[in-house]
């Protein structure tokens, strides 16, 4: 996951703190470094890359054509080098990718460079023979000279939509990004979108596809604003909520507590309070904006945890406290969490989590190296009580996630992978 934009300027105007604002709603999608590439009125191509957050940057760039920027997400392939920055540029050509291929040594971004810059054809026969080549995850934005190209993979594992605000097209990775824009669309599986001064046109969608998005976009990589070929990512996570509350089996009490594990779990935790009737506090707060399911060291996590949360031990004492997050990945934020709890005097603590068990690797993307990371790989719910030290943990199933009204990529969940990737791995 990494979050991608682009604009195309008709309007010739300054684009600069849209470029930024764009940015800033994606940076949830990544947080590891961002950079930003364009091309002006003479055909030049200018990029800046920096570490960190895109919050203190400002640009003054003039004459600006078209831009595409990038914000860096690890995913699990990539290494901790500066190389991996995004946009990467040569020959005149840019690209941001957000997505992860499998099966490449070194830089899977460099590996997509490389087979569009040495094909032996036209440019736009070179985008075609990347999609029928590759079966997944890229969602790309491509500079080449005075045009941009935008296309997704033929399974679309990862979001990409566009829109229009005046004469200009905005490209970004969530809807999120495209305020103020209308006539919205996502770039369709397996489709080519090119964009020039003459305006913008599909030139080609391939016949072999399918839609496949990753389920983790919808239950915790987007923004819950964001939406999704016409519905919210709110939406699709209260369906899940619903479906969790339809499998309680413990009568909980008006005076117990409903908190959601900030950020994410919160959204989940309102609509659990709200459909069983119960007290919603939030009684854990964040301090800071750090996600640490993106670090796979448990050292780093458990630094990131003191810095992260902050517990009212008044309101917890002596009460029963039902947690609620979107997952449990490794295990470590939620054994904090519940550790904590514990010693600011929680008489039971219950989680609840709508989604399900996360107990294999995802190798389009999310940085699982190893089932030895997951907590829940070979283990049962009663397990995973002792350890954690509950009272009780429930879970949603794996088909509870045909709740979603999409097709979902759900390899991390133990749902397998397409034979048609499964194919390309092997070779």
């Amino acid at each position: 996951m990494c979050g991608i934009i682009g604009i195309y300027n008709f309007e010739n105007k300054d684009i600069n703190e849209e470029i930024i604002e764009m940015m800033k709603k994606l940076q949830h999608r990544g947080k590891d470094s961002f950079g930003i590439s364009y091309i002006d009125k003479t055909g030049n191509v200018f990029s800046y890359k920096q570490k960190g957050m895109v919050s203190d940057f400002t640009l003054n760039l003039k004459d600006i054509i078209s831009c595409v920027g990038h914000l860096k997400y690890r995913t699990s392939n990539m290494s901790k080098n500066t190389i991996d920055s995004q946009p990467i540029i040569g020959n005149k050509i840019t690209i941001s990718h957000n997505g992860n291929i499998p099966n490449v040594d070194g830089f899977d971004t460099q590996h997509i460079f490389d087979m569009i810059v040495n094909y032996n054809g036209s440019f736009k026969n070179s985008l075609i023979n990347l999609i029928k080549t590759i079966p997944a995850a890229y969602s790309l934005v491509i500079q080449k000279e005075s045009k941009v190209y935008i296309l997704k993979d033929r399974y679309g594992i990862r979001p990409l939509s566009y829109g229009f605000k005046g004469n200009n097209i905005y490209i970004s990775s969530e809807t999120i990004g495209l305020e103020y824009c209308n006539n919205i669309s996502e770039v369709e599986s397996g489709q080519i979108i090119e964009i020039d001064n003459k305006g913008i046109r599909e030139i080609y969608r391939d016949k072999n596809t399918w839609d496949n998005i990753c389920a983790f976009e919808f239950i915790y990589f987007m923004n819950p604003h964001s939406f999704y070929k016409d519905i919210t990512i709110e939406s699709i996570r209260k369906l899940l909520v619903n479906k969790l509350v339809d499998k309680e089996t413990i009568k909980f009490s008006k005076n117990d507590i409903v908190v959601g594990v900030p950020n994410s779990g919160i959204l989940y935790a309102e609509e659990f309070s709200v459909l069983l009737g119960l007290k919603y506090e939030q009684v854990i707060t964040k301090n800071t904006n750090e996600r640490t399911f993106i670090s796979s060291n448990k050292k780093q996590i458990e630094k990131t945890c003191h810095k992260k949360f902050f517990f009212n031990k008044d309101n917890i004492n002596g009460k029963n406290i039902i947690v609620v997050d979107d997952t449990i990945v490794r295990g470590n934020v939620m054994g904090y969490i519940c550790n904590n709890l514990k010693e600011c005097g929680a008489k039971e603590i219950h989680i609840r989590i709508p989604s399900p068990p996360v107990i294999d690797i995802c190798q389009l993307g999310i940085p699982i190296n190893s089932k030895d990371e997951l907590i829940m790989t070979n283990k049962d719910i009663g397990e995973i009580i002792n350890i954690f030290g509950v009272n009780s943990l429930s879970f949603l199933e794996k088909d509870d996630l045909n709740e979603i009204p999409f097709d979902t990529y759900r390899e991390c969940f133990g749902c397998g992978i397409k034979k048609e990737i499964l194919s390309y791995l092997k070779n």
